[in-house]
């Protein structure tokens, strides 16, 4: 599939970062924004001027940001994953300098590394998000001090539904089916399980992929995202490529191939939803190399996705 794909960076060098997350496009502002967990900051691709804007966030600056996405109906305020804590902050996607208004929930932990991780939300705004242990330690696939959590909007707490998670990474549904997929990318397999759209709830969990039987590399799952056909999009740590999977046959349609190997997550955008666009790291050694730790664009034919969904706070 790569052939027939046109792959280009929109970072330039001395934008790359250390470790570029949680895409996610914001269809109203024609914008794209995205964080850099390690750095900490976040950031607005404009569609319109090509332009990047970085922020950091007042008095947490050396706390890890795990992703953020836009409030509906607000165009400055966002849900982040602040360190431990599920926050409100407002930017106007320009300043240098974002704030925190407000700490929704945090999780209960009292492991220093531990920290929330990926996020993003279901089909009517809730915001589901995974959190993970530290990503170094030898013991964490024995450990597996991580959950998945629900934000509950009515009671203004969390819904811890999944323990026992290494690291909790990348989240998408595909409504029309009624499905839910997770990745915990310590167990290097993709869960499928049914979703209740009422209720947020999601039951009679299942593999659909597990790679360390179809791909022999070591590579890690990471973010994913679905497209309008729902096939679904898997970024790989340390794998060099976005790998495409059909989820109701549960097999291996195609692979996009990039100039560099941590391949973090990626988000479908553009005016027409037909751009797909992909972080990518350097990683915990700051070794650059190449285009590591850049922002890319993917476009050619059959790309092309659903709208992201913005968190609903009411």
């Amino acid at each position: 599939m790569s052939q027939n794909l046109k792959i280009e960076e929109i970072t330039n060098k001395v934008q790359r970062c250390e470790l570029l997350e949680g895409p996610h496009w914001d269809v109203e502002l024609q914008s794209l924004y995205f964080v850099d967990i390690l750095g900490p900051a976040i950031f607005r691709y404009c569609y319109k001027n090509r332009e990047i804007y970085r922020a950091t966030i007042k008095d947490k600056e050396e706390t890890r940001i795990g992703f953020i996405i836009p409030v509906d109906n607000n165009t400055t305020e966002f849900v982040v994953g602040l360190g431990k804590e599920l926050t409100i902050i407002k930017w106007d996607g320009k300043s240098v300098q974002a704030t925190v208004v407000e700490v929704l929930a945090k999780v209960d932990s009292n492991i220093d590394e531990y920290r929330i991780n990926d996020g993003k939300c279901d089909p009517h705004g809730l915001v589901y998000f995974g959190t993970m242990g530290d990503p170094i330690d030898k013991t964490l696939s024995e450990k597996l001090p991580g959950s998945l959590y629900r934000y509950d909007v009515l009671s203004k707490s969390l819904v811890n539904m999944r323990d026992r998670i290494g690291i909790g990474n990348g989240l998408t549904w595909n409504e029309k089916l009624g499905k839910f997929y997770y990745i915990d990318s310590v167990t290097r397999n993709i869960k499928v399980f049914d979703y209740d759209s009422l209720s947020g709830n999601f039951s009679n969990e299942e593999v659909l992929i597990d790679f360390s039987k179809t791909h022999t590399e070591s590579f890690l799952p990471d973010g994913m995202t679905i497209d309008e056909n729902g096939l679904i999009y898997v970024a790989t740590w340390n794998g060099s490529k976005i790998i495409i999977i059909d989820s109701t046959t549960k097999t291996i349609k195609n692979e996009i191939i990039f100039p560099t190997a941590k391949i973090t997550s990626a988000a479908f955008g553009g005016p027409n939803l037909d751009i797909l666009y992909v972080t990518t790291a350097i990683g915990h050694n700051n070794a650059k190399v190449g285009s590591a730790g850049g922002l890319f664009k993917v476009t050619g034919p059959n790309i092309k996705g659903p709208e992201m969904i913005k968190f609903k706070m009411y």
